[in-house]
């Protein structure tokens, strides 16, 4: 049998939330809604859902704010914001803050039923980045034997073509890369999918102490060379979060 995903929805109008609610219940979803970013948080302490639909303005706790606490203490569960109206400053917020989409209100619900068939395969999908093309096929073959789907790329420019056809959970990242500074490989990364989880890497411990803006928005960071476990601890952490 078929385990029933859950999603959580939340927005202080109450009518939406019901709305919602009964059409995702409809195309088979367990929906669950609460009308504030405090509740949500609450309800995501005691309750396991695989994905969280929020709505960026609502009244106390913005939905960017409760955004930032979720990456915190769940840093694997997809979080699809929506809005009818925001400031661009809050909405490249929510980007940086890794809202794995930011939708348009009044929602096209045919495009939201794709949108979190999308989001919440159950495929564990890794996509690693490194010119050092031995070092990327030792790390794609030990990923493979643990069961992770590996998508690889040897350049920047290859893993934005890989990001823009599919959707990996989290991105190994080289930091040095094709002589790119990491700072504007990980900005690049995050505009083609605000939501992934970023693990970086490098064997320079210059670059490790001097890459601080584009290291504060990963979720790990490793020095080459690391142990595999290390890794794969990692990984596990981010794909049963």
């Amino acid at each position: 049998m078929t385990t029933q995903r859950r999603i959580l929805i939340v927005d202080d109008e109450v009518l939406m939330v019901r709305t919602l609610c009964d059409i995702l219940q409809m195309h088979g979803w367990q929906a669950h809604g609460v009308h504030a970013g405090e509740e949500a948080l609450e309800c995501l302490r005691s309750h396991e859902f695989d994905v969280v639909l929020m709505d960026v303005r609502m009244g106390g706790m913005t939905g960017v704010d409760a955004l930032r606490v979720i990456r915190e203490e769940h840093p694997g569960l997809p979080v699809m914001l929506m809005t009818a109206y925001s400031t661009a400053e809050l909405l490249a917020e929510a980007e940086r803050q890794g809202a794995v989409r930011i939708l348009s209100k009044p929602l096209a619900i045919k495009g939201l039923l794709e949108m979190l068939e999308t989001i919440t395969e159950p495929e564990r999908r890794v996509l690693v980045v490194d010119d050092n093309h031995a070092f990327l096929a030792s790390l794609a073959e030990i990923l493979q034997q643990r069961g992770y789907t590996v998508l690889r790329a040897d350049s920047l420019g290859g893993a934005l073509t890989q990001l823009s056809k599919a959707s990996p959970g989290v991105v190994l990242l080289d930091m040095r890369l094709d002589a790119v500074d990491p700072e504007t490989s990980v900005l690049a990364i995050r505009r083609a999918n605000p939501g992934v989880i970023l693990i970086l890497y490098s064997g320079s411990e210059n670059l490790l102490a001097t890459a601080s803006r584009a290291t504060e928005s990963a979720y790990a960071v490793l020095k080459k060379p690391f142990p595999p476990d290390d890794m794969l601890r990692l990984l596990d952490e981010v794909f049963s979060a």
